[in-house]
C-alpha cells in the first residue's frame, strides 16, 4: 500500500487488468472494491451497480456507507436500458484531501470503462451458459418415452430448478384436478391418501390466485397457510412448510412444490426461459397424452362452462316439451256490418236513374234507382205488335160465316184465341219484369255506392251488366263483425277449437290497420262450410268474429288484421309447428 494516491489508483488499475486476462465472475465487482479499500485508505466504503438491468444494484457493497450522499461517483452506460454506477464515500478527516480526491476523480473513468468490459464479458459467459443448461435441459424434457414417464422426468426437472423437495403436476378436468405426474415416483396409486389430498388442495390453491387460469403464466406464488387453512392441514399432515405454485399450459397444468426445511433453501424462481421451455414441454406431453372415449367425455363433461351448457340445453328442451303455449292462428281480415243489403243489376242495360247518392239515408220501401234494357224493352214491343195482328184475324175470323168452311173457321179461331192469351201472359210477365228494374230499399240504413264515380256518385244513363253490384244499403244501428280469411293449411286449428267452444268460447284479438295502437277482442261466431279465394288466389276459409265491444271507429270494409287462440300444445310444436306441418305433408312425420 502506498502513501501517494496516485501510486495507490494506478495499482488498482494494474490489478483489475490483470484480473480481467483471466476468466471473470461477479467476484471480480467484490475483489475490486474490497482492491480500492485496501490501496486507498482514505476510502471508507464503495458500493457498485448495474441500474436498470436484471442484476439489482449494488453488484457490491464494502465498508460502512456513511448516512450521507457519494463524496464521489462516476456513472457510464452499458446498454440502452442499463448503466454502471460506482460510488465512493471518503473518511471525514479525508474528505477535504484535494490529492486524493484528484487522483480518485481521474482514476474512477479508468476503473468503470474496464468494468464496462467486464460486464459484457460476464453477461456473455452467464448467456452460454444459459443455453448449454437450457439446451441441456431441453434434450431431457422432450426425450421420448411413455406420457407417465415423461411427465415424471418433466416434475423432476421442475423441482430442481425450483429447488423444491417433492413437485406434483396436476391437470386441471373442468373444476378439479388430477395428478398426473410427481417428481418423487413415475407410478403412484391414484386412491392414496396423500393423491387424493394433493387433489383436494389444488382446488382451493387454484380458488385463491387471483389472475385467471387462462390468462398468461404467472410467476411462482408461495402459501404458507394459516390457523384453521386447508392449506396449513395439508402444510401440517405432509410434514412441510411452504408450498411453491406455479401455472403452465395456460392453466391446463398446476404445479405445486412442497418445501420441507425452509432454512436450508435457497430461493430460486425460473428464468423466463426455463418457463417457456417447461411450458412448451407440458403442452408437447399434454398432446401426446392417450384418452380414451370414456376419459374424453369425463373431461368434456368436467369443464363448468360445459355443464352450464349442458344444464341451460336440458332446460330449454324441457321447456320446449312441457310448457304449454296457445296456437295463434294469424288472418287479414275485413269490418263486416250485421245486416245489409246490396242492389245488383238484374238486367244487361243501364242505370236510367239513381234515387240516392253515397251516404244518404234511406228508409224501407224507398226508391234506390232505376234500369233499363233495350232487349227488354225490344220484347215487349215486338210481343205487342204479334198481339195487335192476331187480335186482327180473330176480326177476320169474326166476319166469315155461312159456307162449308164453318168447322175450320171455328178451329182456327180457337188457335188464335189462345196464341192471344200466351202472348198476353208473355207481355204481363215481361212488363212485371220490367217494373222490378225499378229498385226500392228492403231496409232502413244508410247507402254507400259499390263503384262510384270521380264525383262520388253514379252518373246515369250509366251501362251495366245482369249481376253487377251496384248499391249496397247498411243498417249501421245493427252493429258490425269481423270476417278473417284463415289459411286453408291452418284451417284445422280452427275448426278443432270451434267444434270445442261449448265449453269456453274461441278468442280472438285484432286490430284495424288504420289503428294499429289498440288491441281490440272478440269470439269465434261461425266458419264459412266451404273454401273460396281471396283477392291474392289463395285458398281461404272466412270465420265470422263477434267484436266484445263495438266502436264508432268501425267502418265497412275496413281492413283488420287477426288471430284466433286456438288449442294449447308443447312450446317446442307451436314454436316450430311450421317445419313440423311441413314435414308432416312431405311424409316424414
Amino acid at each position: 500500500m502506498s502513501n501517494d494516491p496516485w501510486d495507490a489508483c494506478a495499482v488498482v488499475i494494474a490489478t483489475l487488468e490483470t484480473r480481467l486476462k483471466s476468466a471473470l465472475d461477479r467476484g471480480l465487482f467484490l475483489r475490486t472494491a474490497g482492491e480500492l479499500m485496501e490501496q486507498l485508505p482514505a476510502v471508507a466504503a464503495v458500493e457498485i451497480g448495474c441500474l436498470g438491468d436484471s442484476m439489482d444494484p449494488p453488484l457490491c457493497a464494502v465498508g460502512e456507507r456513511p448516512s450521507r450522499a457519494a463524496d464521489l461517483g462516476w456513472d457510464a452506460a452499458v446498454t440502452d436500458a442499463s448503466a454502471l454506477s460506482i460510488r465512493l464515500w471518503l473518511l471525514p478527516d479525508s474528505a477535504s484531501d484535494t490529492t486524493t480526491r484528484r487522483a480518485i476523480e481521474e482514476a474512477l473513468p479508468a476503473i468503470g470503462g474496464l468494468l464496462v468490459g467486464a460486464i459484457a464479458r460476464i453477461r456473455l459467459d452467464e448467456t452460454e451458459n444459459e443455453l448449454d443448461s437450457v439446451s441441456q435441459l431441453s434434450t431431457r424434457l422432450f426425450d421420448d418415452g411413455p406420457w407417465s414417464v415423461r411427465l415424471h422426468r418433466i416434475a423432476i426437472e421442475l423441482g430442481s430448478s425450483m429447488q423444491v423437495e417433492r413437485l406434483s403436476l396436476l391437470l386441471r378436468c373442468g373444476a378439479r384436478f388430477e395428478l398426473v405426474g410427481s417428481s418423487v415416483q413415475a407410478r403412484f396409486d391414484p386412491r392414496a391418501d396423500q393423491v387424493q389430498q394433493t387433489q383436494a388442495i389444488a382446488t382451493t390453491i387454484d380458488q385463491q390466485l387471483d389472475q385467471p387460469f387462462d390468462a398468461a403464466p404467472r410467476a411462482t406464488v408461495t402459501f404458507r397457510g394459516e390457523d384453521d387453512d386447508a392449506v396449513a392441514t395439508f402444510l401440517q399432515t405432509g410434514h412441510a412448510v411452504e408450498l411453491l405454485v406455479t401455472r403452465f399450459a395456460a392453466g391446463k397444468m398446476l404445479a405445486i412444490g412442497e418445501v420441507f426445511d425452509s432454512d436450508q433453501r435457497c430461493a430460486a424462481d425460473l428464468t423466463a426461459a426455463q418457463r417457456q421451455l417447461f411450458d412448451a414441454a407440458i403442452r408437447d406431453v399434454l398432446r401426446s397424452r392417450p384418452r380414451g372415449y370414456l376419459r374424453r367425455g369425463r373431461d368434456w363433461l368436467g369443464q363448468r362452462s360445459i355443464r352450464w351448457r349442458i344444464a341451460a340445453a336440458a332446460a330449454l328442451l324441457a321447456f320446449l316439451c312441457l310448457y304449454p303455449m296457445t296456437i295463434r292462428v294469424a288472418a287479414d281480415g275485413r269490418i263486416v256490418p250485421r245486416t245489409q243489403y246490396t242492389v245488383y243489376a238484374p238486367v244487361t242495360g243501364q242505370i236510367r236513374r239513381m234515387a240516392c247518392q253515397s251516404g244518404m239515408q234511406v228508409s224501407a220501401g224507398q226508391v234506390l234507382c232505376e234500369f233499363s234494357s233495350h232487349e227488354l224493352d225490344l220484347q215487349i214491343t215486338r210481343l205487342r205488335g204479334e198481339s195487335v195482328a192476331v187480335q186482327e184475324q180473330l176480326q177476320i175470323a169474326a166476319t166469315r160465316r155461312g159456307d162449308d168452311s164453318s168447322k175450320d173457321i171455328a178451329s182456327d179461331r180457337r188457335v188464335l184465341e189462345a196464341r192471344l192469351e200466351g202472348l198476353d201472359s208473355q207481355i204481363t210477365l215481361l212488363q212485371q219484369r220490367q217494373a222490378d228494374l225499378i229498385v226500392h230499399s228492403p231496409i232502413d240504413g244508410t247507402v254507400t255506392l259499390v263503384t262510384p264515380d270521380d264525383v262520388g256518385q253514379l252518373q246515369t244513363p250509366r251501362p251495366v251488366r245482369v249481376g253487377d253490384s251496384v248499391i249496397r244499403v247498411i243498417d249501421q244501428q245493427d252493429g258490425y263483425r269481423v270476417e278473417l280469411d284463415v289459411p286453408d293449411q291452418e284451417f284445422g286449428y280452427v275448426l278443432a277449437a270451434a267444434e270445442r267452444q261449448d265449453d269456453a268460447p274461441v278468442e280472438c284479438h285484432f286490430r284495424i290497420r288504420s289503428e294499429p295502437q289498440r288491441q281490440r277482442q272478440g269470439t269465434l261466431r261461425g266458419l264459412d262450410q266451404a273454401a273460396s279465394l281471396d283477392r291474392f288466389g289463395r285458398l281461404v276459409v272466412t270465420a265470422s268474429i263477434d267484436p266484445n265491444d263495438q266502436d264508432a271507429t268501425f267502418a265497412a270494409d275496413a281492413g283488420v288484421v287477426g288471430w284466433i287462440d286456438c288449442d294449447r300444445a308443447a312450446a317446442g310444436f307451436v314454436l316450430c309447428r311450421k317445419v313440423i306441418e311441413q314435414l308432416r305433408l312431405w311424409g316424414w312425420l
